[in-house]
């Protein structure tokens, strides 16, 4: 009688909550379907290009869905750009019709409608000297058009456009264009275009039989502010805060639904989950949070320094996403930038809540923090020695948080005093890329939808982390 007396007692007794009982609640609370409608969202929009219309619509959009949360939310404007965007396009080749992964450059010119003109090949653009047939024909180049894009604007024999293909990597830019920008102009005279690696053997073929290629393209260009989208939690002591961000514009100029609609939708999940948890009385942060939805990669970074002035040095971190929503071949998440000493305390957090999860039934199979590498904005809080910009002196902790980067996988040596997780003794890192990096084919479809996962943990992560180093 006496044991059933004391079960019966533990049983009616109060719970005690569990030691990670806020860090379960976030977990339950992200929504991948919302993480995949958001990407599909923004994506819709366009381009998202800063001083674009898709730009300055995405701003509204997201400072819009802060304000939904109940946050305080506004857009800025950051410094006007040169922008170009485009809004209908096409190439096609009788017999064969439209060439669908074709893509304008940036700052291509507009060209009539239903221009055609011969497609001639020409294997190295470079070295090759403008000839008469140049003239009003399509020129195709399974290279790079580079500094020879001036030299044939100069030239009396201007072709109708200029067409460049994705090189052979077996898994990448078969069918999808990696894209580029002309110089930042409003007089770049010949429309140039980005084709994939087949699209580029269908242009050989046709210029070996002599055939013509019909091109269009409405293009436009203006000078306009460029918008940042900015969004606050404040915390007990709204003197200091924590920086969340991610660029908001597709930088190649294509669908950008990885790089980087992902990094946007991370944000904004992240900021929807702790919200909910802090109106619920779950999470109190000792010090604000800031959801920064970038207008243009480094501008708009280099712009919130120069406004922020003296009061930088109340940030007491950078977490910054780049590409969370694809990886090529592993299923891993990173943080980077150990290397820098000022980050270790923040990167510690991160790795422990990578090691109290991993391999955990929603959460992520393997982790590790890396070296840097420079390319995104939290290099804008660093210094040059650690692949930073210099727009400050200051002593920031600065992270990204990403699944796959660039479009090759990357060896790296670890940083001394860190470890490789699930590998004692190694000093080698492999770090994930994206099969569809600054192409055409980085769409929701091939990257967001297919690996919501990646988005997922990369919201538990940071957001878990946050719950610690908030408290």
């Amino acid at each position: 009688m006496r044991l059933l007396a004391l079960l019966l007692l533990i049983a009616l007794a109060p719970q005690q909550p569990s030691k990670h009982a806020a860090e379960e609640a976030f977990a339950a609370a992200v929504s991948e379907k919302g993480l995949q409608q958001m990407v599909r969202d923004l994506v819709a929009l366009g381009p998202r290009m800063g001083g674009t219309p898709s730009g300055d619509a995405a701003a509204e959009f997201r400072r819009a869905y802060f304000q939904k949360l109940g946050l305080t939310a506004a857009v800025v404007d950051d410094p006007a750009v040169l922008a170009h965007w485009e809004s209908t396009w096409t190439l096609t080749v009788a017999p064969n019709g439209r060439l669908e992964s074709a893509w304008p450059m940036g700052f291509s010119p507009t060209v009539r409608p239903d221009a055609e003109g011969k497609v001639l090949y020409v294997k190295d653009l470079a070295a090759a000297l403008p000839a008469a047939e140049w003239a009003g024909a399509v020129l195709y180049t399974p290279g790079s058009i580079g500094r020879a894009y001036q030299a044939i604007a100069k030239s009396p024999h201007r072709p109708l456009a200029i067409v460049s293909s994705a090189p052979h990597q077996a898994g990448k830019y078969m069918d999808a264009a990696r894209l580029s920008s002309l110089a930042a102009r409003e007089d770049n005279p010949i429309a140039a275009f980005a084709v994939s690696y087949r699209d580029g053997e269908t242009l050989r073929a046709a210029a070996e039989k002599g055939l013509r290629v019909r091109v269009g393209l409405v293009s436009y260009t203006r000078k306009a502010p460029v918008k940042t989208a900015i969004a606050t939690l404040e915390g007990a002591d709204t003197s200091k805060y924590w920086l969340v961000c991610a660029h908001g514009d597709s930088d190649s100029g294509g669908p950008g639904a990885d790089d980087n609609a992902s990094g946007e939708a991370t944000v904004m999940e992240i900021a929807r989950v702790l919200k909910s948890l802090a109106d619920k009385g779950q999470f109190k942060p000792a010090h604000s949070i800031k959801f920064v939805i970038w207008g243009s990669e480094y501008h708009s970074a280099r712009a919130y320094i120069e406004r922020e002035g003296a009061n930088l040095a109340n940030v007491l971190g950078v977490l910054n996403f780049d590409e969370t929503g694809t990886g090529a071949e592993r299923e891993a998440i990173y943080f980077e930038s150990n290397d820098v000493p000022w980050n270790k305390a923040m990167l510690t957090t991160l790795a422990q809540v990578g090691a109290d999860y991993v391999g955990k039934p929603g959460f992520w199979p393997e982790y590790a923090t890396n070296p840097s590498q420079g390319g995104t904005d939290s290099y804008a809080f660093l210094p040059k020695q650690y692949k930073g910009t210099d727009y400050t002196t200051l002593q920031i902790p600065s992270t990204t948080v990403y699944t796959a980067a660039w479009d090759q996988l990357a060896s790296l040596e670890q940083t001394p005093g860190w470890d490789v997780p699930g590998q004692p003794g190694s000093r080698k890192l492999e770090i994930d890329y994206s099969a569809y990096y600054h192409s055409s084919g980085d769409t929701p479809e091939n990257t967001t939808d297919r690996e919501p996962q990646n988005m997922v943990r990369a919201v538990k992560a940071v957001g878990m982390a946050l719950l610690r180093l908030a408290r």
